[in-house]
């Protein structure tokens, strides 16, 4: 008959009897446990707040913007160039050709970015070009930007001085001529800066949105809060190859793009409306195009009296025109443009 004792009794008949430790043993163990449970209780706090700050910090929750600072990207610096071929309805025309350098004299980092285009409107060849230079401090903020947008003698040409909490424009084309001021919430960077450099320093997964202050100064003349929203991972074909691709939404007021990023962020593509598609190309193809696209650009050289008729602050949202709406225009005048849907 078994003895009446629970387990942790002393009958000798119990038949666990033979797995209870000397008491010498467990007094030790007692003092192991007093010891080791709470480190490893607060091994696992600290184990469960390292992952929550990694979640909630470093990594923003599925559709929650994250702010991120300009100055984010411009950790690890290495100097930075883009070539995309620009294909228009369907046709190839053009190249867009970016830069990012770190300025060895005078600090901070010098932009450019060029958009040449061979069109066939109006029963002829036209070159449209883009030039954008601009300069950027040691934090990669704003400090002035100039660009112009020509096409067959048509000219527009925009510039802009930022002291962090104002930001001085002027654009001019034809006859007209604003001079204007846009007060700002925070110091504010350049868009085709900060692209092609979220796309590396970014962590990249589906359902991530980032937010940062920008000024267009290529395509929309348009300041503001640039969202980047990482959409889906899919696969992208360019030419006889498929790569492994996030595919992000970039919105900028009313201005939307997307680009699609290969895991190592590299851009592969952006499209833009109206059919304007830019893919990879390599330097030299590129270069044997348009002779002088890379060719060292200088930063923007302007001061407060370049915008001394700056009248009443204004919003530089409410103009409507820009290089994209320009080229745009012409796109639809010529006979080869065919819109999606048509």
């Amino acid at each position: 008959m078994l003895s009446p004792h629970p387990v942790t009794g002393k009958g000798k008949n119990h038949p666990m009897r033979c797995l209870m430790l000397p008491e010498r043993l467990r007094i030790r163990l007692s003092s192991l446990r007093a010891i080791l449970l709470p480190g490893a209780i607060t091994l696992f706090w600290l184990t469960m707040m390292a992952l929550l700050l990694r979640n909630q910090v470093f990594q923003p929750r599925r559709g929650q913007p994250m702010d991120v600072t300009p100055a984010l990207l411009t950790e690890q610096w290495q100097d930075f160039s883009e070539w995309m071929r620009l294909t228009l309805g369907g046709q190839s025309d053009g190249v867009c050709f970016t830069s990012l350098q770190r300025r060895k004299e005078g600090g901070g980092y010098l932009a450019a970015n060029r958009i040449w285009i061979r069109l066939g409107v109006w029963g002829g060849q036209y070159d449209f070009r883009i030039e954008n230079t601009a300069l950027l401090d040691s934090l990669f903020r704003l400090q002035s930007a100039q660009s112009s947008a020509d096409l067959a003698g048509e000219t527009l040409r925009f510039a802009a001085l930022s002291d962090g909490a104002r930001l001085f424009y002027r654009w001019q084309y034809g006859e007209q001529t604003r001079v204007g001021l846009q007060h700002l919430e925070k110091p504010i960077s350049l868009l085709e800066a900060v692209r092609p450099l979220a796309a590396q320093r970014l962590d990249l997964h589906v359902g991530a949105v980032y937010r940062l202050p920008v000024l267009d100064s290529t395509w929309s003349l348009r300041e503001g809060v640039a969202e980047i929203r990482v959409e889906a991972l899919e696969t992208l074909r360019l030419g006889d190859k498929a790569f492994r691709a996030y595919r992000l939404a970039i919105q900028l007021g009313p201005f939307a793009s997307k680009t699609w990023v290969s895991p190592n962020g590299e851009v592969l593509r952006r499209q833009f409306a109206q059919n304007i598609l830019m893919e990879r190309i390599h330097p030299d193809e590129a270069r044997k195009l348009f002779p002088g696209i890379d060719a060292p650009v200088a930063p923007p050289a302007l001061t407060r009296e370049d915008f001394r008729r700056e009248g009443k602050a204004n919003s530089l949202d409410g103009d409507n025109l820009s290089p994209l709406n320009l080229l745009i225009e012409s796109l639809l005048k010529s006979p080869s443009f065919r819109p999606k849907g048509l």
